[in-house]
């Protein structure tokens, strides 16, 4: 009786390494697209209107990188645009051409960040259009229409800047002319040094409300809109050590809003919306050994029709991405990690980069000068 306990124990050891090993095969071998320098935010979208996802890639040295796709998987070599300081970058149409524009964070480090504006001409070029003055050590863009007038406006995080003796972090919300111009920001004070932002509409309202990850805070903020662009500082939810990323997605099919927070020690927390602008206390993934948590992303990378996350981490044994298959009902299985040889993942971005209906992935390897792309074999 022990010995066919045994057997079947070992069998359906088994049987699961071999679903996890199928599982951490889903991408094919990560191919890489050289840059001029290391880069860091990286957002996908059309840019020439050829119906292929392009790339955005925000490099420090002092420019963005487009990398045209060629609807196969593969890009053209980047083409380049100055911003000194790009760090982070959202895309929308900000002067009704039908093309699609760049805001780039130009970070500033202890002095003042910048608002880079760069308007598209449609084919893959942009021009600088406007810049405006930030907080100090920004780091994270996003872009809706916050006030219903049919305008996109930008909202945009400064950990430090505002307040007595500038401590105190802050968003600022820019609110769009719908030229390409912006007006004179609000600035909403946070004390737990904002580091990025993500927009969701929590109460179903046709509101874009702000989720506002909170480095030093450890916590997640949440900024409610009126209606009329007008925000008020809700809830904050305790998430773990040092929150520095977060997405938004409704992870359960309820139809309601959920948070994905990620952390500088390893960690992703689940929060669950409860359809009124509040959600559940945090539950906790681990992501180590694989190392710290730079970005999330979510789509349904398995075409289970569940939610699943992708994690761009970096350090510990052994950076790159990991994944998080969801269950549906807001929970998560083990993590599944694909090492990225050329270095960690520093932020990435999903795409059906090839067509074929499966969500790839673009990863930015920190400390490097290159672009990783991985297919989704799925």
């Amino acid at each position: 009786m022990a010995r066919s306990i045994i057997s079947l124990l070992l069998a359906l050891a088994v049987v699961t390494m071999a679903a996890n090993s199928a599982v951490a095969r889903q991408f094919k071998k990560p191919a890489y697209y050289k840059l001029s320098n290391e880069p860091y935010g990286v957002v996908s979208t059309d840019f020439n209107n050829d119906g292929n996802l392009d790339l955005a890639v925000a490099e420090f040295s002092g420019q963005v990188g487009i990398l045209l796709g060629k609807g196969k998987g593969t890009f053209h070599p980047a083409r380049y645009f100055s911003a000194p300081g790009a760090i982070a970058l959202a895309y929308g149409d900000f002067n009704g051409d039908h093309n699609l524009d760049l805001a780039v964070i130009e970070y500033g480090g202890t002095g003042y960040s910048a608002l880079g504006i760069f308007l598209g001409d449609g084919q893959g070029n942009f021009r600088s259009s406007a810049t405006y003055q930030l907080g100090v050590e920004s780091t994270s863009v996003a872009v809706a229409n916050f006030n219903g007038d049919g305008h996109l406006d930008i909202a945009a995080t400064n950990e430090h800047g505002s307040g007595k003796n500038g401590k105190d972090g802050s968003v600022m919300v820019f609110f769009g002319n719908g030229d390409g111009t912006f007006k004179a920001p609000s600035l909403y004070k946070l004390p737990g040094q904002p580091y990025a932002v993500a927009v969701g509409d929590f109460k179903g309202n046709h509101h874009p409300d702000l989720a506002v990850a909170e480095d030093a805070g450890n916590s997640v903020a949440i900024l409610m809109n009126n209606g009329s662009g007008k925000f008020r500082h809700t809830a904050t939810y305790h998430t773990d050590i040092e929150a520095i990323c977060v997405a938004i997605a409704d992870l359960d099919h309820n139809g309601v809003q959920d948070l994905v927070v990620g952390d500088a020690i390893g960690n992703v927390a689940v929060l669950l919306g409860s359809g009124d602008g509040t959600f559940g206390r945090a539950t906790l993934y681990s992501t180590s050994p694989t190392g710290t948590t730079e970005a999330v992303v979510i789509a349904d990378f398995n075409l289970d029709g569940n939610p699943d996350i992708a994690v761009a981490v970096s350090g510990g044994q052994d950076g790159g991405v990991v994944l998080l298959y969801g269950n549906g009902d807001g929970t998560f299985q083990s993590l599944v990690h694909i090492g990225i040889s050329k270095g960690d993942g520093l932020s990435l971005a999903a795409g059906d980069f090839n067509k074929d209906g499966a969500p790839d992935l673009a990863v930015p390897i920190d400390g490097s000068e290159v672009m990783a792309i991985l297919l989704n074999t799925q």
